[in-house]
């Protein structure tokens, strides 16, 4: 990417609700053009809605992207405790603390006749045909005519900026996006559009030009949804005279029926990714997937590598789509990927306290270590694994499950006992899977029953279920006491 300045990109999120999978895509893409490029990473908090911002969603999107490893050179101070404060020179980052220097701004386009006074009402506004006229009828009322107006109006009068040309026609606004080549509109399809509202704020097109400008942004890359707002940005850098980015859009995300990402398709808000027990790097190679191809098609990818490979030229033109089956694929690699000690400490946010506090953090992380093969979220472990840590009550048996593998299959009860007998004679020394498997190869033999057939009388007698880690890992695991213990009562059952 060429660009003579030094390369800042920046994400800015509005706080109206929590940080969502098409923001945390957009973040994760800039983040990466400022770690390629050796630039900076500014995030800004444009909570300029007063009726939908929250302070909630605020700390939830700086929380959203700390756990997604997504850290911010410039921008609000992550700390709680420190909340509303900035880091780095180009602040605040919060853009409702900008305002002053908004309006400030917005006072040197009037001065300077780039801007006006508005008295246009909605009727002044519309077409007979119904639709929008674009260009103000007072445009050229004089600098007196304009105070006069405002003078009537009690103060309150929005403010447009005076577009170039009129609905016949006028200059051209030509930008080479990132993602989509050249793009041209015509001045008459943008208007004299407001940039202050009647009591003065400003809107969203002049605060995020003017903070752009003066945070130094080289590049904004961002939805489709924006592309409309990009002739009208570049408009007030030129009234401005500031010297505008390079601007990208990227396709918006969309869910298997094609229609835009909702929570109609699944979770959108990444809060709710990691309270499934998703991993951030799953998340991240996910975020990177959507909608962006590498040319050797390949898919995994650390955030490292994601530096290196990531070219906003490659992001695809047409609609991204959201894969669930995919984000779990890759959250299980993740997973398997691991370390022992790592994975367990990722695990211990998603399992009660007790299976450490009771049982021992050796024992627990022995368990859990069964199941790193076998899930596809971190939440999943207590669910799979809760009979490591407590005895089966009868509401946790399966009926139809116990009448198929227990008392609805004959050679059970030869089973259950037999093996009990034999088990109860392997002292807590010898409980290794070596002495565990004989009596059962003898067994089956004897029987001429498969492993399986064997195996799953005494699975169910222990867990509850006709699922488990290996029959030796359950054995071993659970111990020589706690074995005996669970099926001593299905001995005296099923007789035998």
């Amino acid at each position: 990417m060429q660009n003579e300045r030094t390369v800042r990109v920046r994400f800015a999120p509005s706080p109206t609700g929590f940080l969502h999978v098409g923001g945390a895509r957009t973040a994760l893409f800039n983040w990466l053009i400022a770690r390629q490029e050796g630039g900076k990473f500014v995030l800004r908090v444009e909570d300029t809605d007063e009726d939908r911002s929250t302070l909630e969603s605020t700390q939830a999107i700086l929380d959203g992207m700390s756990w997604l490893g997504l850290t911010w050179d410039e921008g609000p101070d992550p700390d709680p405790a420190r909340f509303g404060e900035s880091i780095g020179e180009h602040g605040p980052y919060y853009q409702s603390m900008r305002a002053p220097r908004h309006k400030e701004l917005v006072s040197k386009l009037l001065a300077e006749g780039k801007a006006f006074y508005c008295p246009a009402t909605t009727e002044e506004m519309t077409k007979p045909d119904g639709s929008k006229k674009l260009f103000s009828p007072y445009r050229d009322l004089s600098p007196e005519e304009q105070q006069q107006k405002l003078t009537e109006a009690n103060g309150e009068l929005a403010v447009r900026i005076k577009c170039p040309g009129d609905e016949n026609g006028g200059p051209d606004i030509t930008w080479n996006d990132m993602v989509r080549g050249e793009i041209t509109v015509n001045c008459k399809e943008i208007g004299d559009f407001v940039i202050a509202k009647r009591n003065g704020n400003p809107l969203y097109n002049f605060a995020a030009t003017c903070d752009d400008a003066e945070m130094q942004i080289t590049h904004v890359l961002r939805g489709e949804d924006h592309t409309s707002n990009t002739p009208k940005q570049l408009l007030l850098y030129a009234a401005l005279g500031f010297e505008p980015p390079v601007f990208g859009h990227m396709s918006l995300i969309l869910g298997p029926d094609r229609a835009k990402l909702s929570k109609r398709h699944g979770a959108t808000a990444v809060h709710l990714y990691k309270e499934a027990g998703y991993l951030p790097e799953a998340m991240n190679n996910f975020f990177a997937m959507i909608g962006w191809a590498p040319k050797d098609n390949r898919e995994e990818f650390t955030l490292d590598e994601l530096i290196d490979a990531f070219k906003p030229a490659d992001i695809g033109k047409s609609g991204a789509m959201y894969n669930a089956d995919k984000l779990d694929h890759f959250n299980a690699t993740y997973i398997r990927k691991l370390g022992t000690a790592e994975f367990f400490e990722r695990l211990r946010p998603f399992m009660p306290t007790e299976w450490v506090d009771t049982h021992g953090a050796e024992y627990a992380t022995n368990v859990c270590a069964l199941y790193q093969d076998k899930l596809t979220k971190l939440a999943e472990i207590e669910q799979n694994a809760w009979y490591f840590f407590r005895d089966p009550a009868e509401a946790d048996y399966n009926e139809k499950t116990v009448a198929k593998f227990l008392t609805g299959f004959e050679p059970a009860a030869v089973i259950i006992s037999r093996l009990y007998e034999s088990f109860s004679g392997l002292s807590a020394e010898d409980w290794t899977e070596e002495n565990l498997s004989a009596p059962v190869d003898a067994l089956c033999e004897q029987l001429e029953l498969g492993k399986g057939k064997v195996m799953q009388p005494w699975r169910v007698a222990l867990t509850g279920d006709k699922i488990s880690p290996g029959f030796y890992d359950l054995l071993v695991t659970l111990g020589r006491e706690t074995v005996l213990r669970r099926a001593k009562p299905w001995v005296e059952k099923l007789g035998g």
